[in-house]
Formats: C-alpha cells, structure tokens, sequence
C-alpha cells in the first residue's frame, strides 16, 4: 500500500539536490560538464568531420574481406575468443600437431593436414560438450564452435595466421555458426571445418550468399592510439589506448594497404582510459555495442556525457545521453551519470530505463502523460524519480530501485509531494 507525504524531509532534499549539484542548474536543465580543450589533432573537440571516407562495401563476407586484405597477418597470429590451453596443453596440442605435419614442405600442405584432420576425427556432437580447444582435441567431440577452435589452436601452432568468423550459415535457413579463415601462400582462406567447405576468401560469389559472417575474432589494426575490429557486421573501433577527456572518435581509418573506411560503429571491448569524461560521436557512427548492453556501457566508467552529431541517420542525444533515431528509451546512459533527464514523450514504456547502476535521479519532462510498468527497472541506486503533477503513473513502474526511492511530483513551481513505497 502506498503511502502520500506532502513534505519533502529536508535531509532527503539535501542529499537529492546535492547529488545533482554538479548536474542541475535552477530550471532542472542539466549542464554538461566543459570538455577540456584538445589539441588541432585527430583529437580536436566537436565532431570528426566527414573526409570522404564510405562505408565497407558489399555484403557481410566482402567486407570481411577488405578487412582481410587491408590487415597486418601478423596481427592474426593472437588466439580468439575462447579459453586459451595452458602452456602444458598447448605443448601436447603442438608435440601432436608437429608430427602431424613432419613432411609438409609448406604451408598449403601443413593447412591442408591440419584441416583434414580436425574435419575428419572430431565428432559433431548432439548434446552439450565443451567447445574449448583442448577439449575438443582430447574428447574429439563438438559443435561448430569447438571445431574453429581446435583447427585455431593447431594452425597457430604452425605459425598459420587464422581468425574465427562467428555469424550465420544459410543453408536453406539461417544458423548460427563458427568457421575460419586461414592466411597461406600469400592469400586469405575460407575454412570451415565442421561442414567441410572451403572457398578462397576472393572468390565471393562462391560462398557469400551461404556464409555470412557477423564478427571476427582478433584486431585487424592497432595503432599508438586505437584499435579496430570487425563487429556486428562494421568497422569498429574497439579500443582506445589514449584521449582527452573529451574524446571525439574518428570518422576513418586507413588499413595497412592504404585503403581508408569510415568507421561506423563504437564498441569497445576494454575500458576508455580512466580520464575520458565525455564522447562525441559523429554522423558515421550508426552502433555503439549490443543494445546498449555491450561496448559503451560495460567499458565506459568514467564516462559523464555523450554526444551525437545532429547529421547523425541513426543515432542522437539529449542531455548527454544517447537514443535510437526514433526512440525515447535511452541506448546509452553514461556510467559516470548520476542525473537523467529523459528525452520528451507522451508515454514511458517497458524497460525505458534499465539496468543502470549509479543513477540516482531521473527527470520526466514536462507533457509526461503516463509511465507504464518496468519503464525503470534494476537501477538499484535510483533514489528519485521527478515526474509531472498528474502522471499516470503505474503500480510497477518502477521495480528494483534503492530502497529509499521516492517519487516526487513536480508543477511548475516545483515540488509538489513525495510518493513512497
């Protein structure tokens, strides 16, 4: 049963407008924190400007391949994504897979022993199993995953550049699925173990209706200052080693053979160096991880304010916090955050704000008609929400906050009451 106070206690005043205070100005505009001044660099404050630069052509597999072919090798000689063996295991796997290919004379023919081995003894399996490399050498048993993995390690044992592809398989309907591509006698492969096909990676008409890679494992380009990858189907800047705290991501990258690509998409898979305090995204990025799960999220702690370019076709942002094109439920609330001001809308529905630990207050703008159930949900530091006097505001609206949470009803003058649970 819910209870109505008319007096805001003044310790819980205090605290709420002291949380904001950096936040908040006297209207309930909230003031982003001045970036610092950067350099006239690659780094310089604002958006990156449009050089040109397109989008990876073609469908999934050709734009893996102009990553391919624009890549260092060597860069591929790391292992994927997947439990590494110990230097005990890997010194079986190896001791095993030398005298596989003791009188190879070179690599097309060390590939082609490893391949035919790992395709020719390891079983699919039917139920659960292990898919780790080591696994999969010693039971001889995995899905397609498992399969990658080994023919991976065992390449990697030979100095043979591999990546694993993870995306869809169509064969007559789509499946997830797991394959590689091997680097030999100066040309990328497409291997794909677990179904015995291979294709040379050039020749797409042969293949890329069939496989169509979503992400690739390893860093196809690491510089001084970032690193890249091959993400959701994009070019996309994983890694940053080095920024201002008012970081402006790239709008290109030029790959090792001088071919230059717009990066379209943000996702890092390491924390942005502890300094970076604000983000601006340009007009090229269209992603910035998972659902807002991933990428900026998970690797962004210290991150108070977003960005986004107003050219931007997929994204934008309001109050420092970014949205789908077409959406009023946040894809990026910043870590470092405390006070959200949602972008306007009639109605908040399920999951408009979710899962976001270090939030302490949210701010439903004026014209806020109703706010459904689980529109905030599992922000277990949200201490208040402000919402417009005669909201529509449903019983569940809000589950999993603090356990001090309080909705405080705002006119035109300001506070009107406070709701508690």
């Amino acid at each position: 049963m819910k209870k109505t106070y008319y007096i805001l206690s003044l310790a819980l005043a205090t605290g709420l407008l002291a949380s904001c205070s950096n936040d908040i100005n006297g209207t309930g505009d909230i003031i982003p924190n001045e970036p610092t001044e950067q350099p006239a660099t690659e780094l310089t404050r604002g958006f990156a400007e449009d050089d040109g630069a397109k989008s990876l052509p073609g469908m999934p597999a050709e734009k893996l391949l102009h990553i391919l072919q624009g890549a260092d090798s060597a860069f591929f000689q790391r292992m994927g994504n997947f439990k590494v063996p110990t230097d005990e295991q890997m010194q079986e796997i190896k001791a095993f897979t030398d005298e596989l290919v003791k009188d190879a004379t070179t690599d097309a023919r060390v590939y082609r022993l490893i391949y035919n081995y790992v395709r020719q003894n390891v079983k699919y399996a039917d139920g659960y199993v292990s898919n780790e490399p080591y696994d999969v050498f010693k039971n001889k048993k995995a899905v397609c995953q498992g399969y990658a993995n080994l023919l991976n390690v065992m390449l990697h044992t030979q100095g043979i550049p591999v990546i694993n592809a993870n995306g869809w398989l169509n064969s007559g309907a789509f499946m997830g699925h797991a394959w590689n591509y091997a680097y030999f006698s100066g040309a990328w492969r497409l291997s794909d173990p677990t179904n015995s096909f291979e294709y040379k990676a050039e020749e797409l008409d042969k293949y890329q209706q069939m496989f169509i890679p979503v992400s690739a494992d390893g860093n196809f380009l690491e510089t001084e200052l970032y690193s890249y990858n091959y993400d959701k189907e994009k070019l996309n800047l994983n890694a940053v080693n080095m920024a201002e705290d008012a970081f402006v991501v790239p709008f290109s990258v030029t790959l090792n053979n001088g071919a230059k690509y717009k990066i379209d998409c943000f996702s890092p898979t390491q924390d942005l160096p502890e300094n970076v305090k604000e983000i601006y995204l340009g007009k090229n990025i269209i992603s910035i991880g998972q659902d807002g799960i991933y990428g900026l999220k998970e690797h962004g702690p210290n991150v108070e304010e977003a960005h986004v370019d107003p050219e931007n076709q997929a994204l934008k942002s309001y109050k420092g916090v970014v949205y789908d094109k077409y959406s009023t439920s946040p894809l990026y609330i910043p870590s470092a955050k405390l006070c959200v001001e949602l972008i306007p809308a009639e109605v908040y529905g399920k999951e408009t704000m979710t899962g976001h630990k270090n939030v302490l207050e949210v701010i439903f703008p004026a014209g806020t008609k109703k706010i459904e159930a689980w529109a905030v949900e599992n922000c277990p530091n949200l201490l208040a929400a402000y919402v417009p006097v005669g909201t529509e505001v449903d019983v569940k609206a809000f589950i999993g906050c603090h356990t001090d949470f309080q909705i405080i009803w705002e006119d035109q003058t300001g506070i009107k009451d406070v709701i508690a649970d």
